[in-house]
């Protein structure tokens, strides 16, 4: 940070001294590739990312949290206190949200890589840039590598930050930073799963490299050559070299062998450790599935799914796994980037999840039916939330004529609440059948 940047950055908060701090990096991604786990399988976000169902469930959750629609809310109540609430598109704040919060990139993008950073290193930055009226201007990312953490000795949150990966240091405060975490227990420090759930993902990594090795590196028919007599070490290698040279490899697959000198060829099948590694590869997709918690028929395992109801198995992913990351993000925008004097008037940021949330069509139309009957919405709200226009007339709300309140009912008066003919009706039949047990009477006499 350069010294006219400093004095400006200490002369927004004259009542505390930014403090200076060893400008050693905590996290060099260089150091960390080269240490990685004792079994030296190096554990990274990025190695990490080369798991097929790392990949996957990174990718479902942010681009599913990226697709919904970001909205600036306005809350109000009226005078009868019923509470409604609008779309504030004229807000400062709603262009940056809902369009483009930094420069070249896109809020789907923008919010893609920011969930993408959470779920893999346990931390999302971006710098709160204001403009002129006090107002948040962009967002752009910082690199979770390139910023730390820490309280001061006031117990006050404040962050480590290297602008380019590298010295010099910069200290920024708390509301400076917009940081969504994945989950802290200390309060300061964040868990990323990658690094919690490093030995899962290592055994996974383990897996494909000695399936990768074992489907490349073996020659077909895979067996060994076997001799009456013993041959040195130098014969026994020109005879491998030889044989890997005509037979190793995909592109030498069904070439014919020739043996000679009384060589011999020994049929080995595949061993039961190497059917342990193929079985192994479909348990880990489940265990990486429950790290995220993402249904593993998310993600393509399909040996214990159910085709019974999909439609609720997708409700069940969008409650038990989105819901949680919808809410986090949600809290952490509006503590810190709207204002005390937003709040106060009702203004809250919202992901919208009714497109989610909608279920299957027989539900929906029940659930739109039994509303409209009892008043709660009227035409133009049912169209609504099915992204349909509205009409003009579909703003009155009715209810079923039908049903009536037991109360309303006068039963004191004869016939009371029954029309004139039925009434008329039953006096006959009452008569009739008084007539008829007259006469089996007489009859019986």
């Amino acid at each position: 940070m350069g010294f006219l940047s400093s004095l400006s950055s200490a002369a927004s908060v004259p009542d505390e001294v930014r403090e200076t701090v060893d400008p050693k990096h905590p996290r060099d991604p260089v150091l960390a590739q080269m240490f990685g786990d004792p079994d030296s399988v190096s554990v990274t976000p990025q190695s990490a990312m080369r798991v097929t169902a790392v990949y996957a469930c990174v990718s479902l959750i942010s681009e599913t949290i990226a697709a919904l629609p970001l909205h600036v809310y306005k809350r109000t109540v009226s005078e009868k206190g019923v509470t409604t609430q609008a779309k504030m598109t004229e807000h400062p704040l709603y262009g940056v949200l809902h369009d483009m919060p930094v420069a070249g990139m896109t809020s789907f993008e923008w919010r893609e890589m920011q969930i993408s950073h959470t779920a893999l290193r346990g931390d999302s930055y971006a710098r709160i840039i204001l403009g002129r009226d006090g107002r948040v201007r962009e967002l752009p990312p910082i690199l979770p590598d390139h910023i730390q953490p820490f309280r001061n000795a006031a117990g006050q949150l404040r962050y480590r930050w290297w602008p380019d990966g590298m010295a010099p240091v910069r200290i920024l405060f708390d509301d400076e930073v917009l940081r969504i975490p994945h989950k802290m227990l200390d309060g300061v420090n964040s868990l990323s799963p990658i690094s919690t759930h490093r030995q899962t993902i290592g055994t996974s990594l383990s897996a494909a490299r000695y399936l990768r090795a074992f489907y490349q590196n073996s020659a077909q028919p895979k067996g060994g050559i076997s001799l009456p007599e013993s041959i040195s070490d130098d014969a026994s290698t020109a005879i491998r070299e030889s044989w890997e040279r005509r037979h190793q490899g995909p592109e030498n697959a069904g070439r014919i062998a020739i043996f000679d000198g009384g060589m011999k060829w020994e049929q080995i099948g595949m061993t039961m450790d190497d059917a342990q590694y193929l079985e192994l590869q479909k348990f880990s997709v489940g265990d990486i599935a429950r790290i995220f918690l993402v249904p593993p028929h998310k993600v393509g395992e399909m040996g214990a799914a159910t085709f019974s109801n999909i439609e609720h198995q997708a409700i069940e992913f969008v409650v038990d796994t989105i819901l949680r990351w919808v809410r986090r993000i949600e809290m952490r925008m509006n503590s810190y980037l709207l204002s005390a004097a937003d709040r106060a008037a009702g203004v809250f940021i919202a992901l919208d999840m009714k497109g989610l949330l909608r279920g299957d069509a027989a539900a929906r139309s029940a659930f739109y039916r039994a509303m409209f009957y009892i008043g709660a919405m009227n035409p133009n709200e049912i169209r609504k939330a099915e992204d349909m226009n509205p009409y003009e007339g579909g703003e009155e709300f009715y209810v079923q004529g039908a049903t009536v309140p037991i109360d309303s009912l006068d039963m004191g008066a004869p016939g009371a609440g029954i029309d004139g003919s039925v009434e008329e009706m039953i006096a006959q039949a009452v008569q009739k059948a008084l007539e008829a047990e007259q006469t089996r009477k007489i009859r019986n006499e």
